[in-house]
């Protein structure tokens, strides 16, 4: 266990809480590209080890799934959590787009990054994540590869968009983009133009050359039928796997479906090892 991280604390509550130096949570309320972006900023307690290491979770597409047991989980354990809303969707503003998505949570890295925010809430610069489940992990890495200090990539089930286009299963991905009616956008053509007019600066194996040296945990499940392991998975970790590293490089696999139900205990310990063992580098 690291000197920052109290993993016993994972899947359980203090003794005794100390109402001096209680965990709480408050708005996000962050401008990104001129669009504000809603969400949660969690905090662990002021009786963890600080600085603390930061944890930003983008959900996928189009947000109805949440990761709230891993959010929670990670900040008992004493990470600042930040919990973001994609442009256009749940109240965030402006439109949806997935490179919008990718835009806002690299510049909500950054902004975990700055002075302003790492004094405000003890964060250590140095260990901030980006962990994204399904088209969230195609934003965490499609950021993340960016970010020379950026301390580790954490993607769940990750959906790569680029992957049908132009292909048989292009009506998959058409009918995958049915499910973001509730979101605010330009339409599902939109959404879909938005890809294949930036499919190689989004497509996964692209990202090689710039995360080949950074930690990366990738979770995928057995039975996934929206991010299939050999089409979203393997065709980026392949090229990892040639390549001899000396940054934390992991890839887990658990027999579920996308959302990684029934495993989602194991899904935890997985992620929670993966940032203390990174933090220790």
């Amino acid at each position: 266990m690291s000197n920052n991280l109290n993993l016993k604390y994972l899947f359980s509550d203090p003794e005794e809480i100390d109402s001096a130096a209680l965990s709480d949570y408050t708005t996000l309320d962050f401008v990104s590209t001129g669009s504000h972006i809603y969400g949660e900023i969690m905090w662990p307690s002021a009786n963890s080890p600080k600085p603390h290491p930061c944890v930003i979770m983008l959900h996928g597409f189009p947000g109805t799934a949440r990761n709230d047991d891993i959010s929670h989980a990670l900040c008992r354990i004493g990470c600042v959590v930040i919990v973001p809303h994609n442009r256009g969707a749940w109240g965030s503003q402006g439109k949806y787009l997935i490179t919008n998505c990718i835009e806002d949570a690299h510049n909500l890295a950054e902004y975990a990054h700055s002075p302003e925010f790492t004094e405000k809430y003890n964060v250590d610069p140095s260990r901030i994540f980006l962990l994204g489940h399904s088209m969230g992990a195609n934003s965490a890495l499609n950021a993340g590869r960016k970010l020379d200090w950026i301390r580790g990539i954490i993607m769940l089930t990750p959906y790569d968009p680029t992957r049908y286009l132009n292909r048989a299963k292009e009506s998959y991905f058409r009918s995958l983009l049915e499910e973001g009616k509730i979101l605010q956008s330009d339409g599902i053509d939109a959404i879909y133009d938005d890809v294949v007019v930036n499919r190689e600066e989004i497509c996964h194996p692209n990202a090689f050359e710039q995360v080949k040296d950074k930690n990366l945990l990738v979770i995928g499940a057995t039975y996934d039928s929206v991010s299939p392991i050999n089409e979203m998975i393997l065709p980026l970790w392949n090229l990892l796997e040639k390549y001899a590293t000396a940054a934390l490089q992991k890839r887990i696999e658990f027999p579920t479906e996308h959302g990684l139900f029934g495993r989602r205990i194991s899904v935890i310990k997985t992620v929670a090892s993966f940032i203390d063992e990174a933090c220790n580098l």
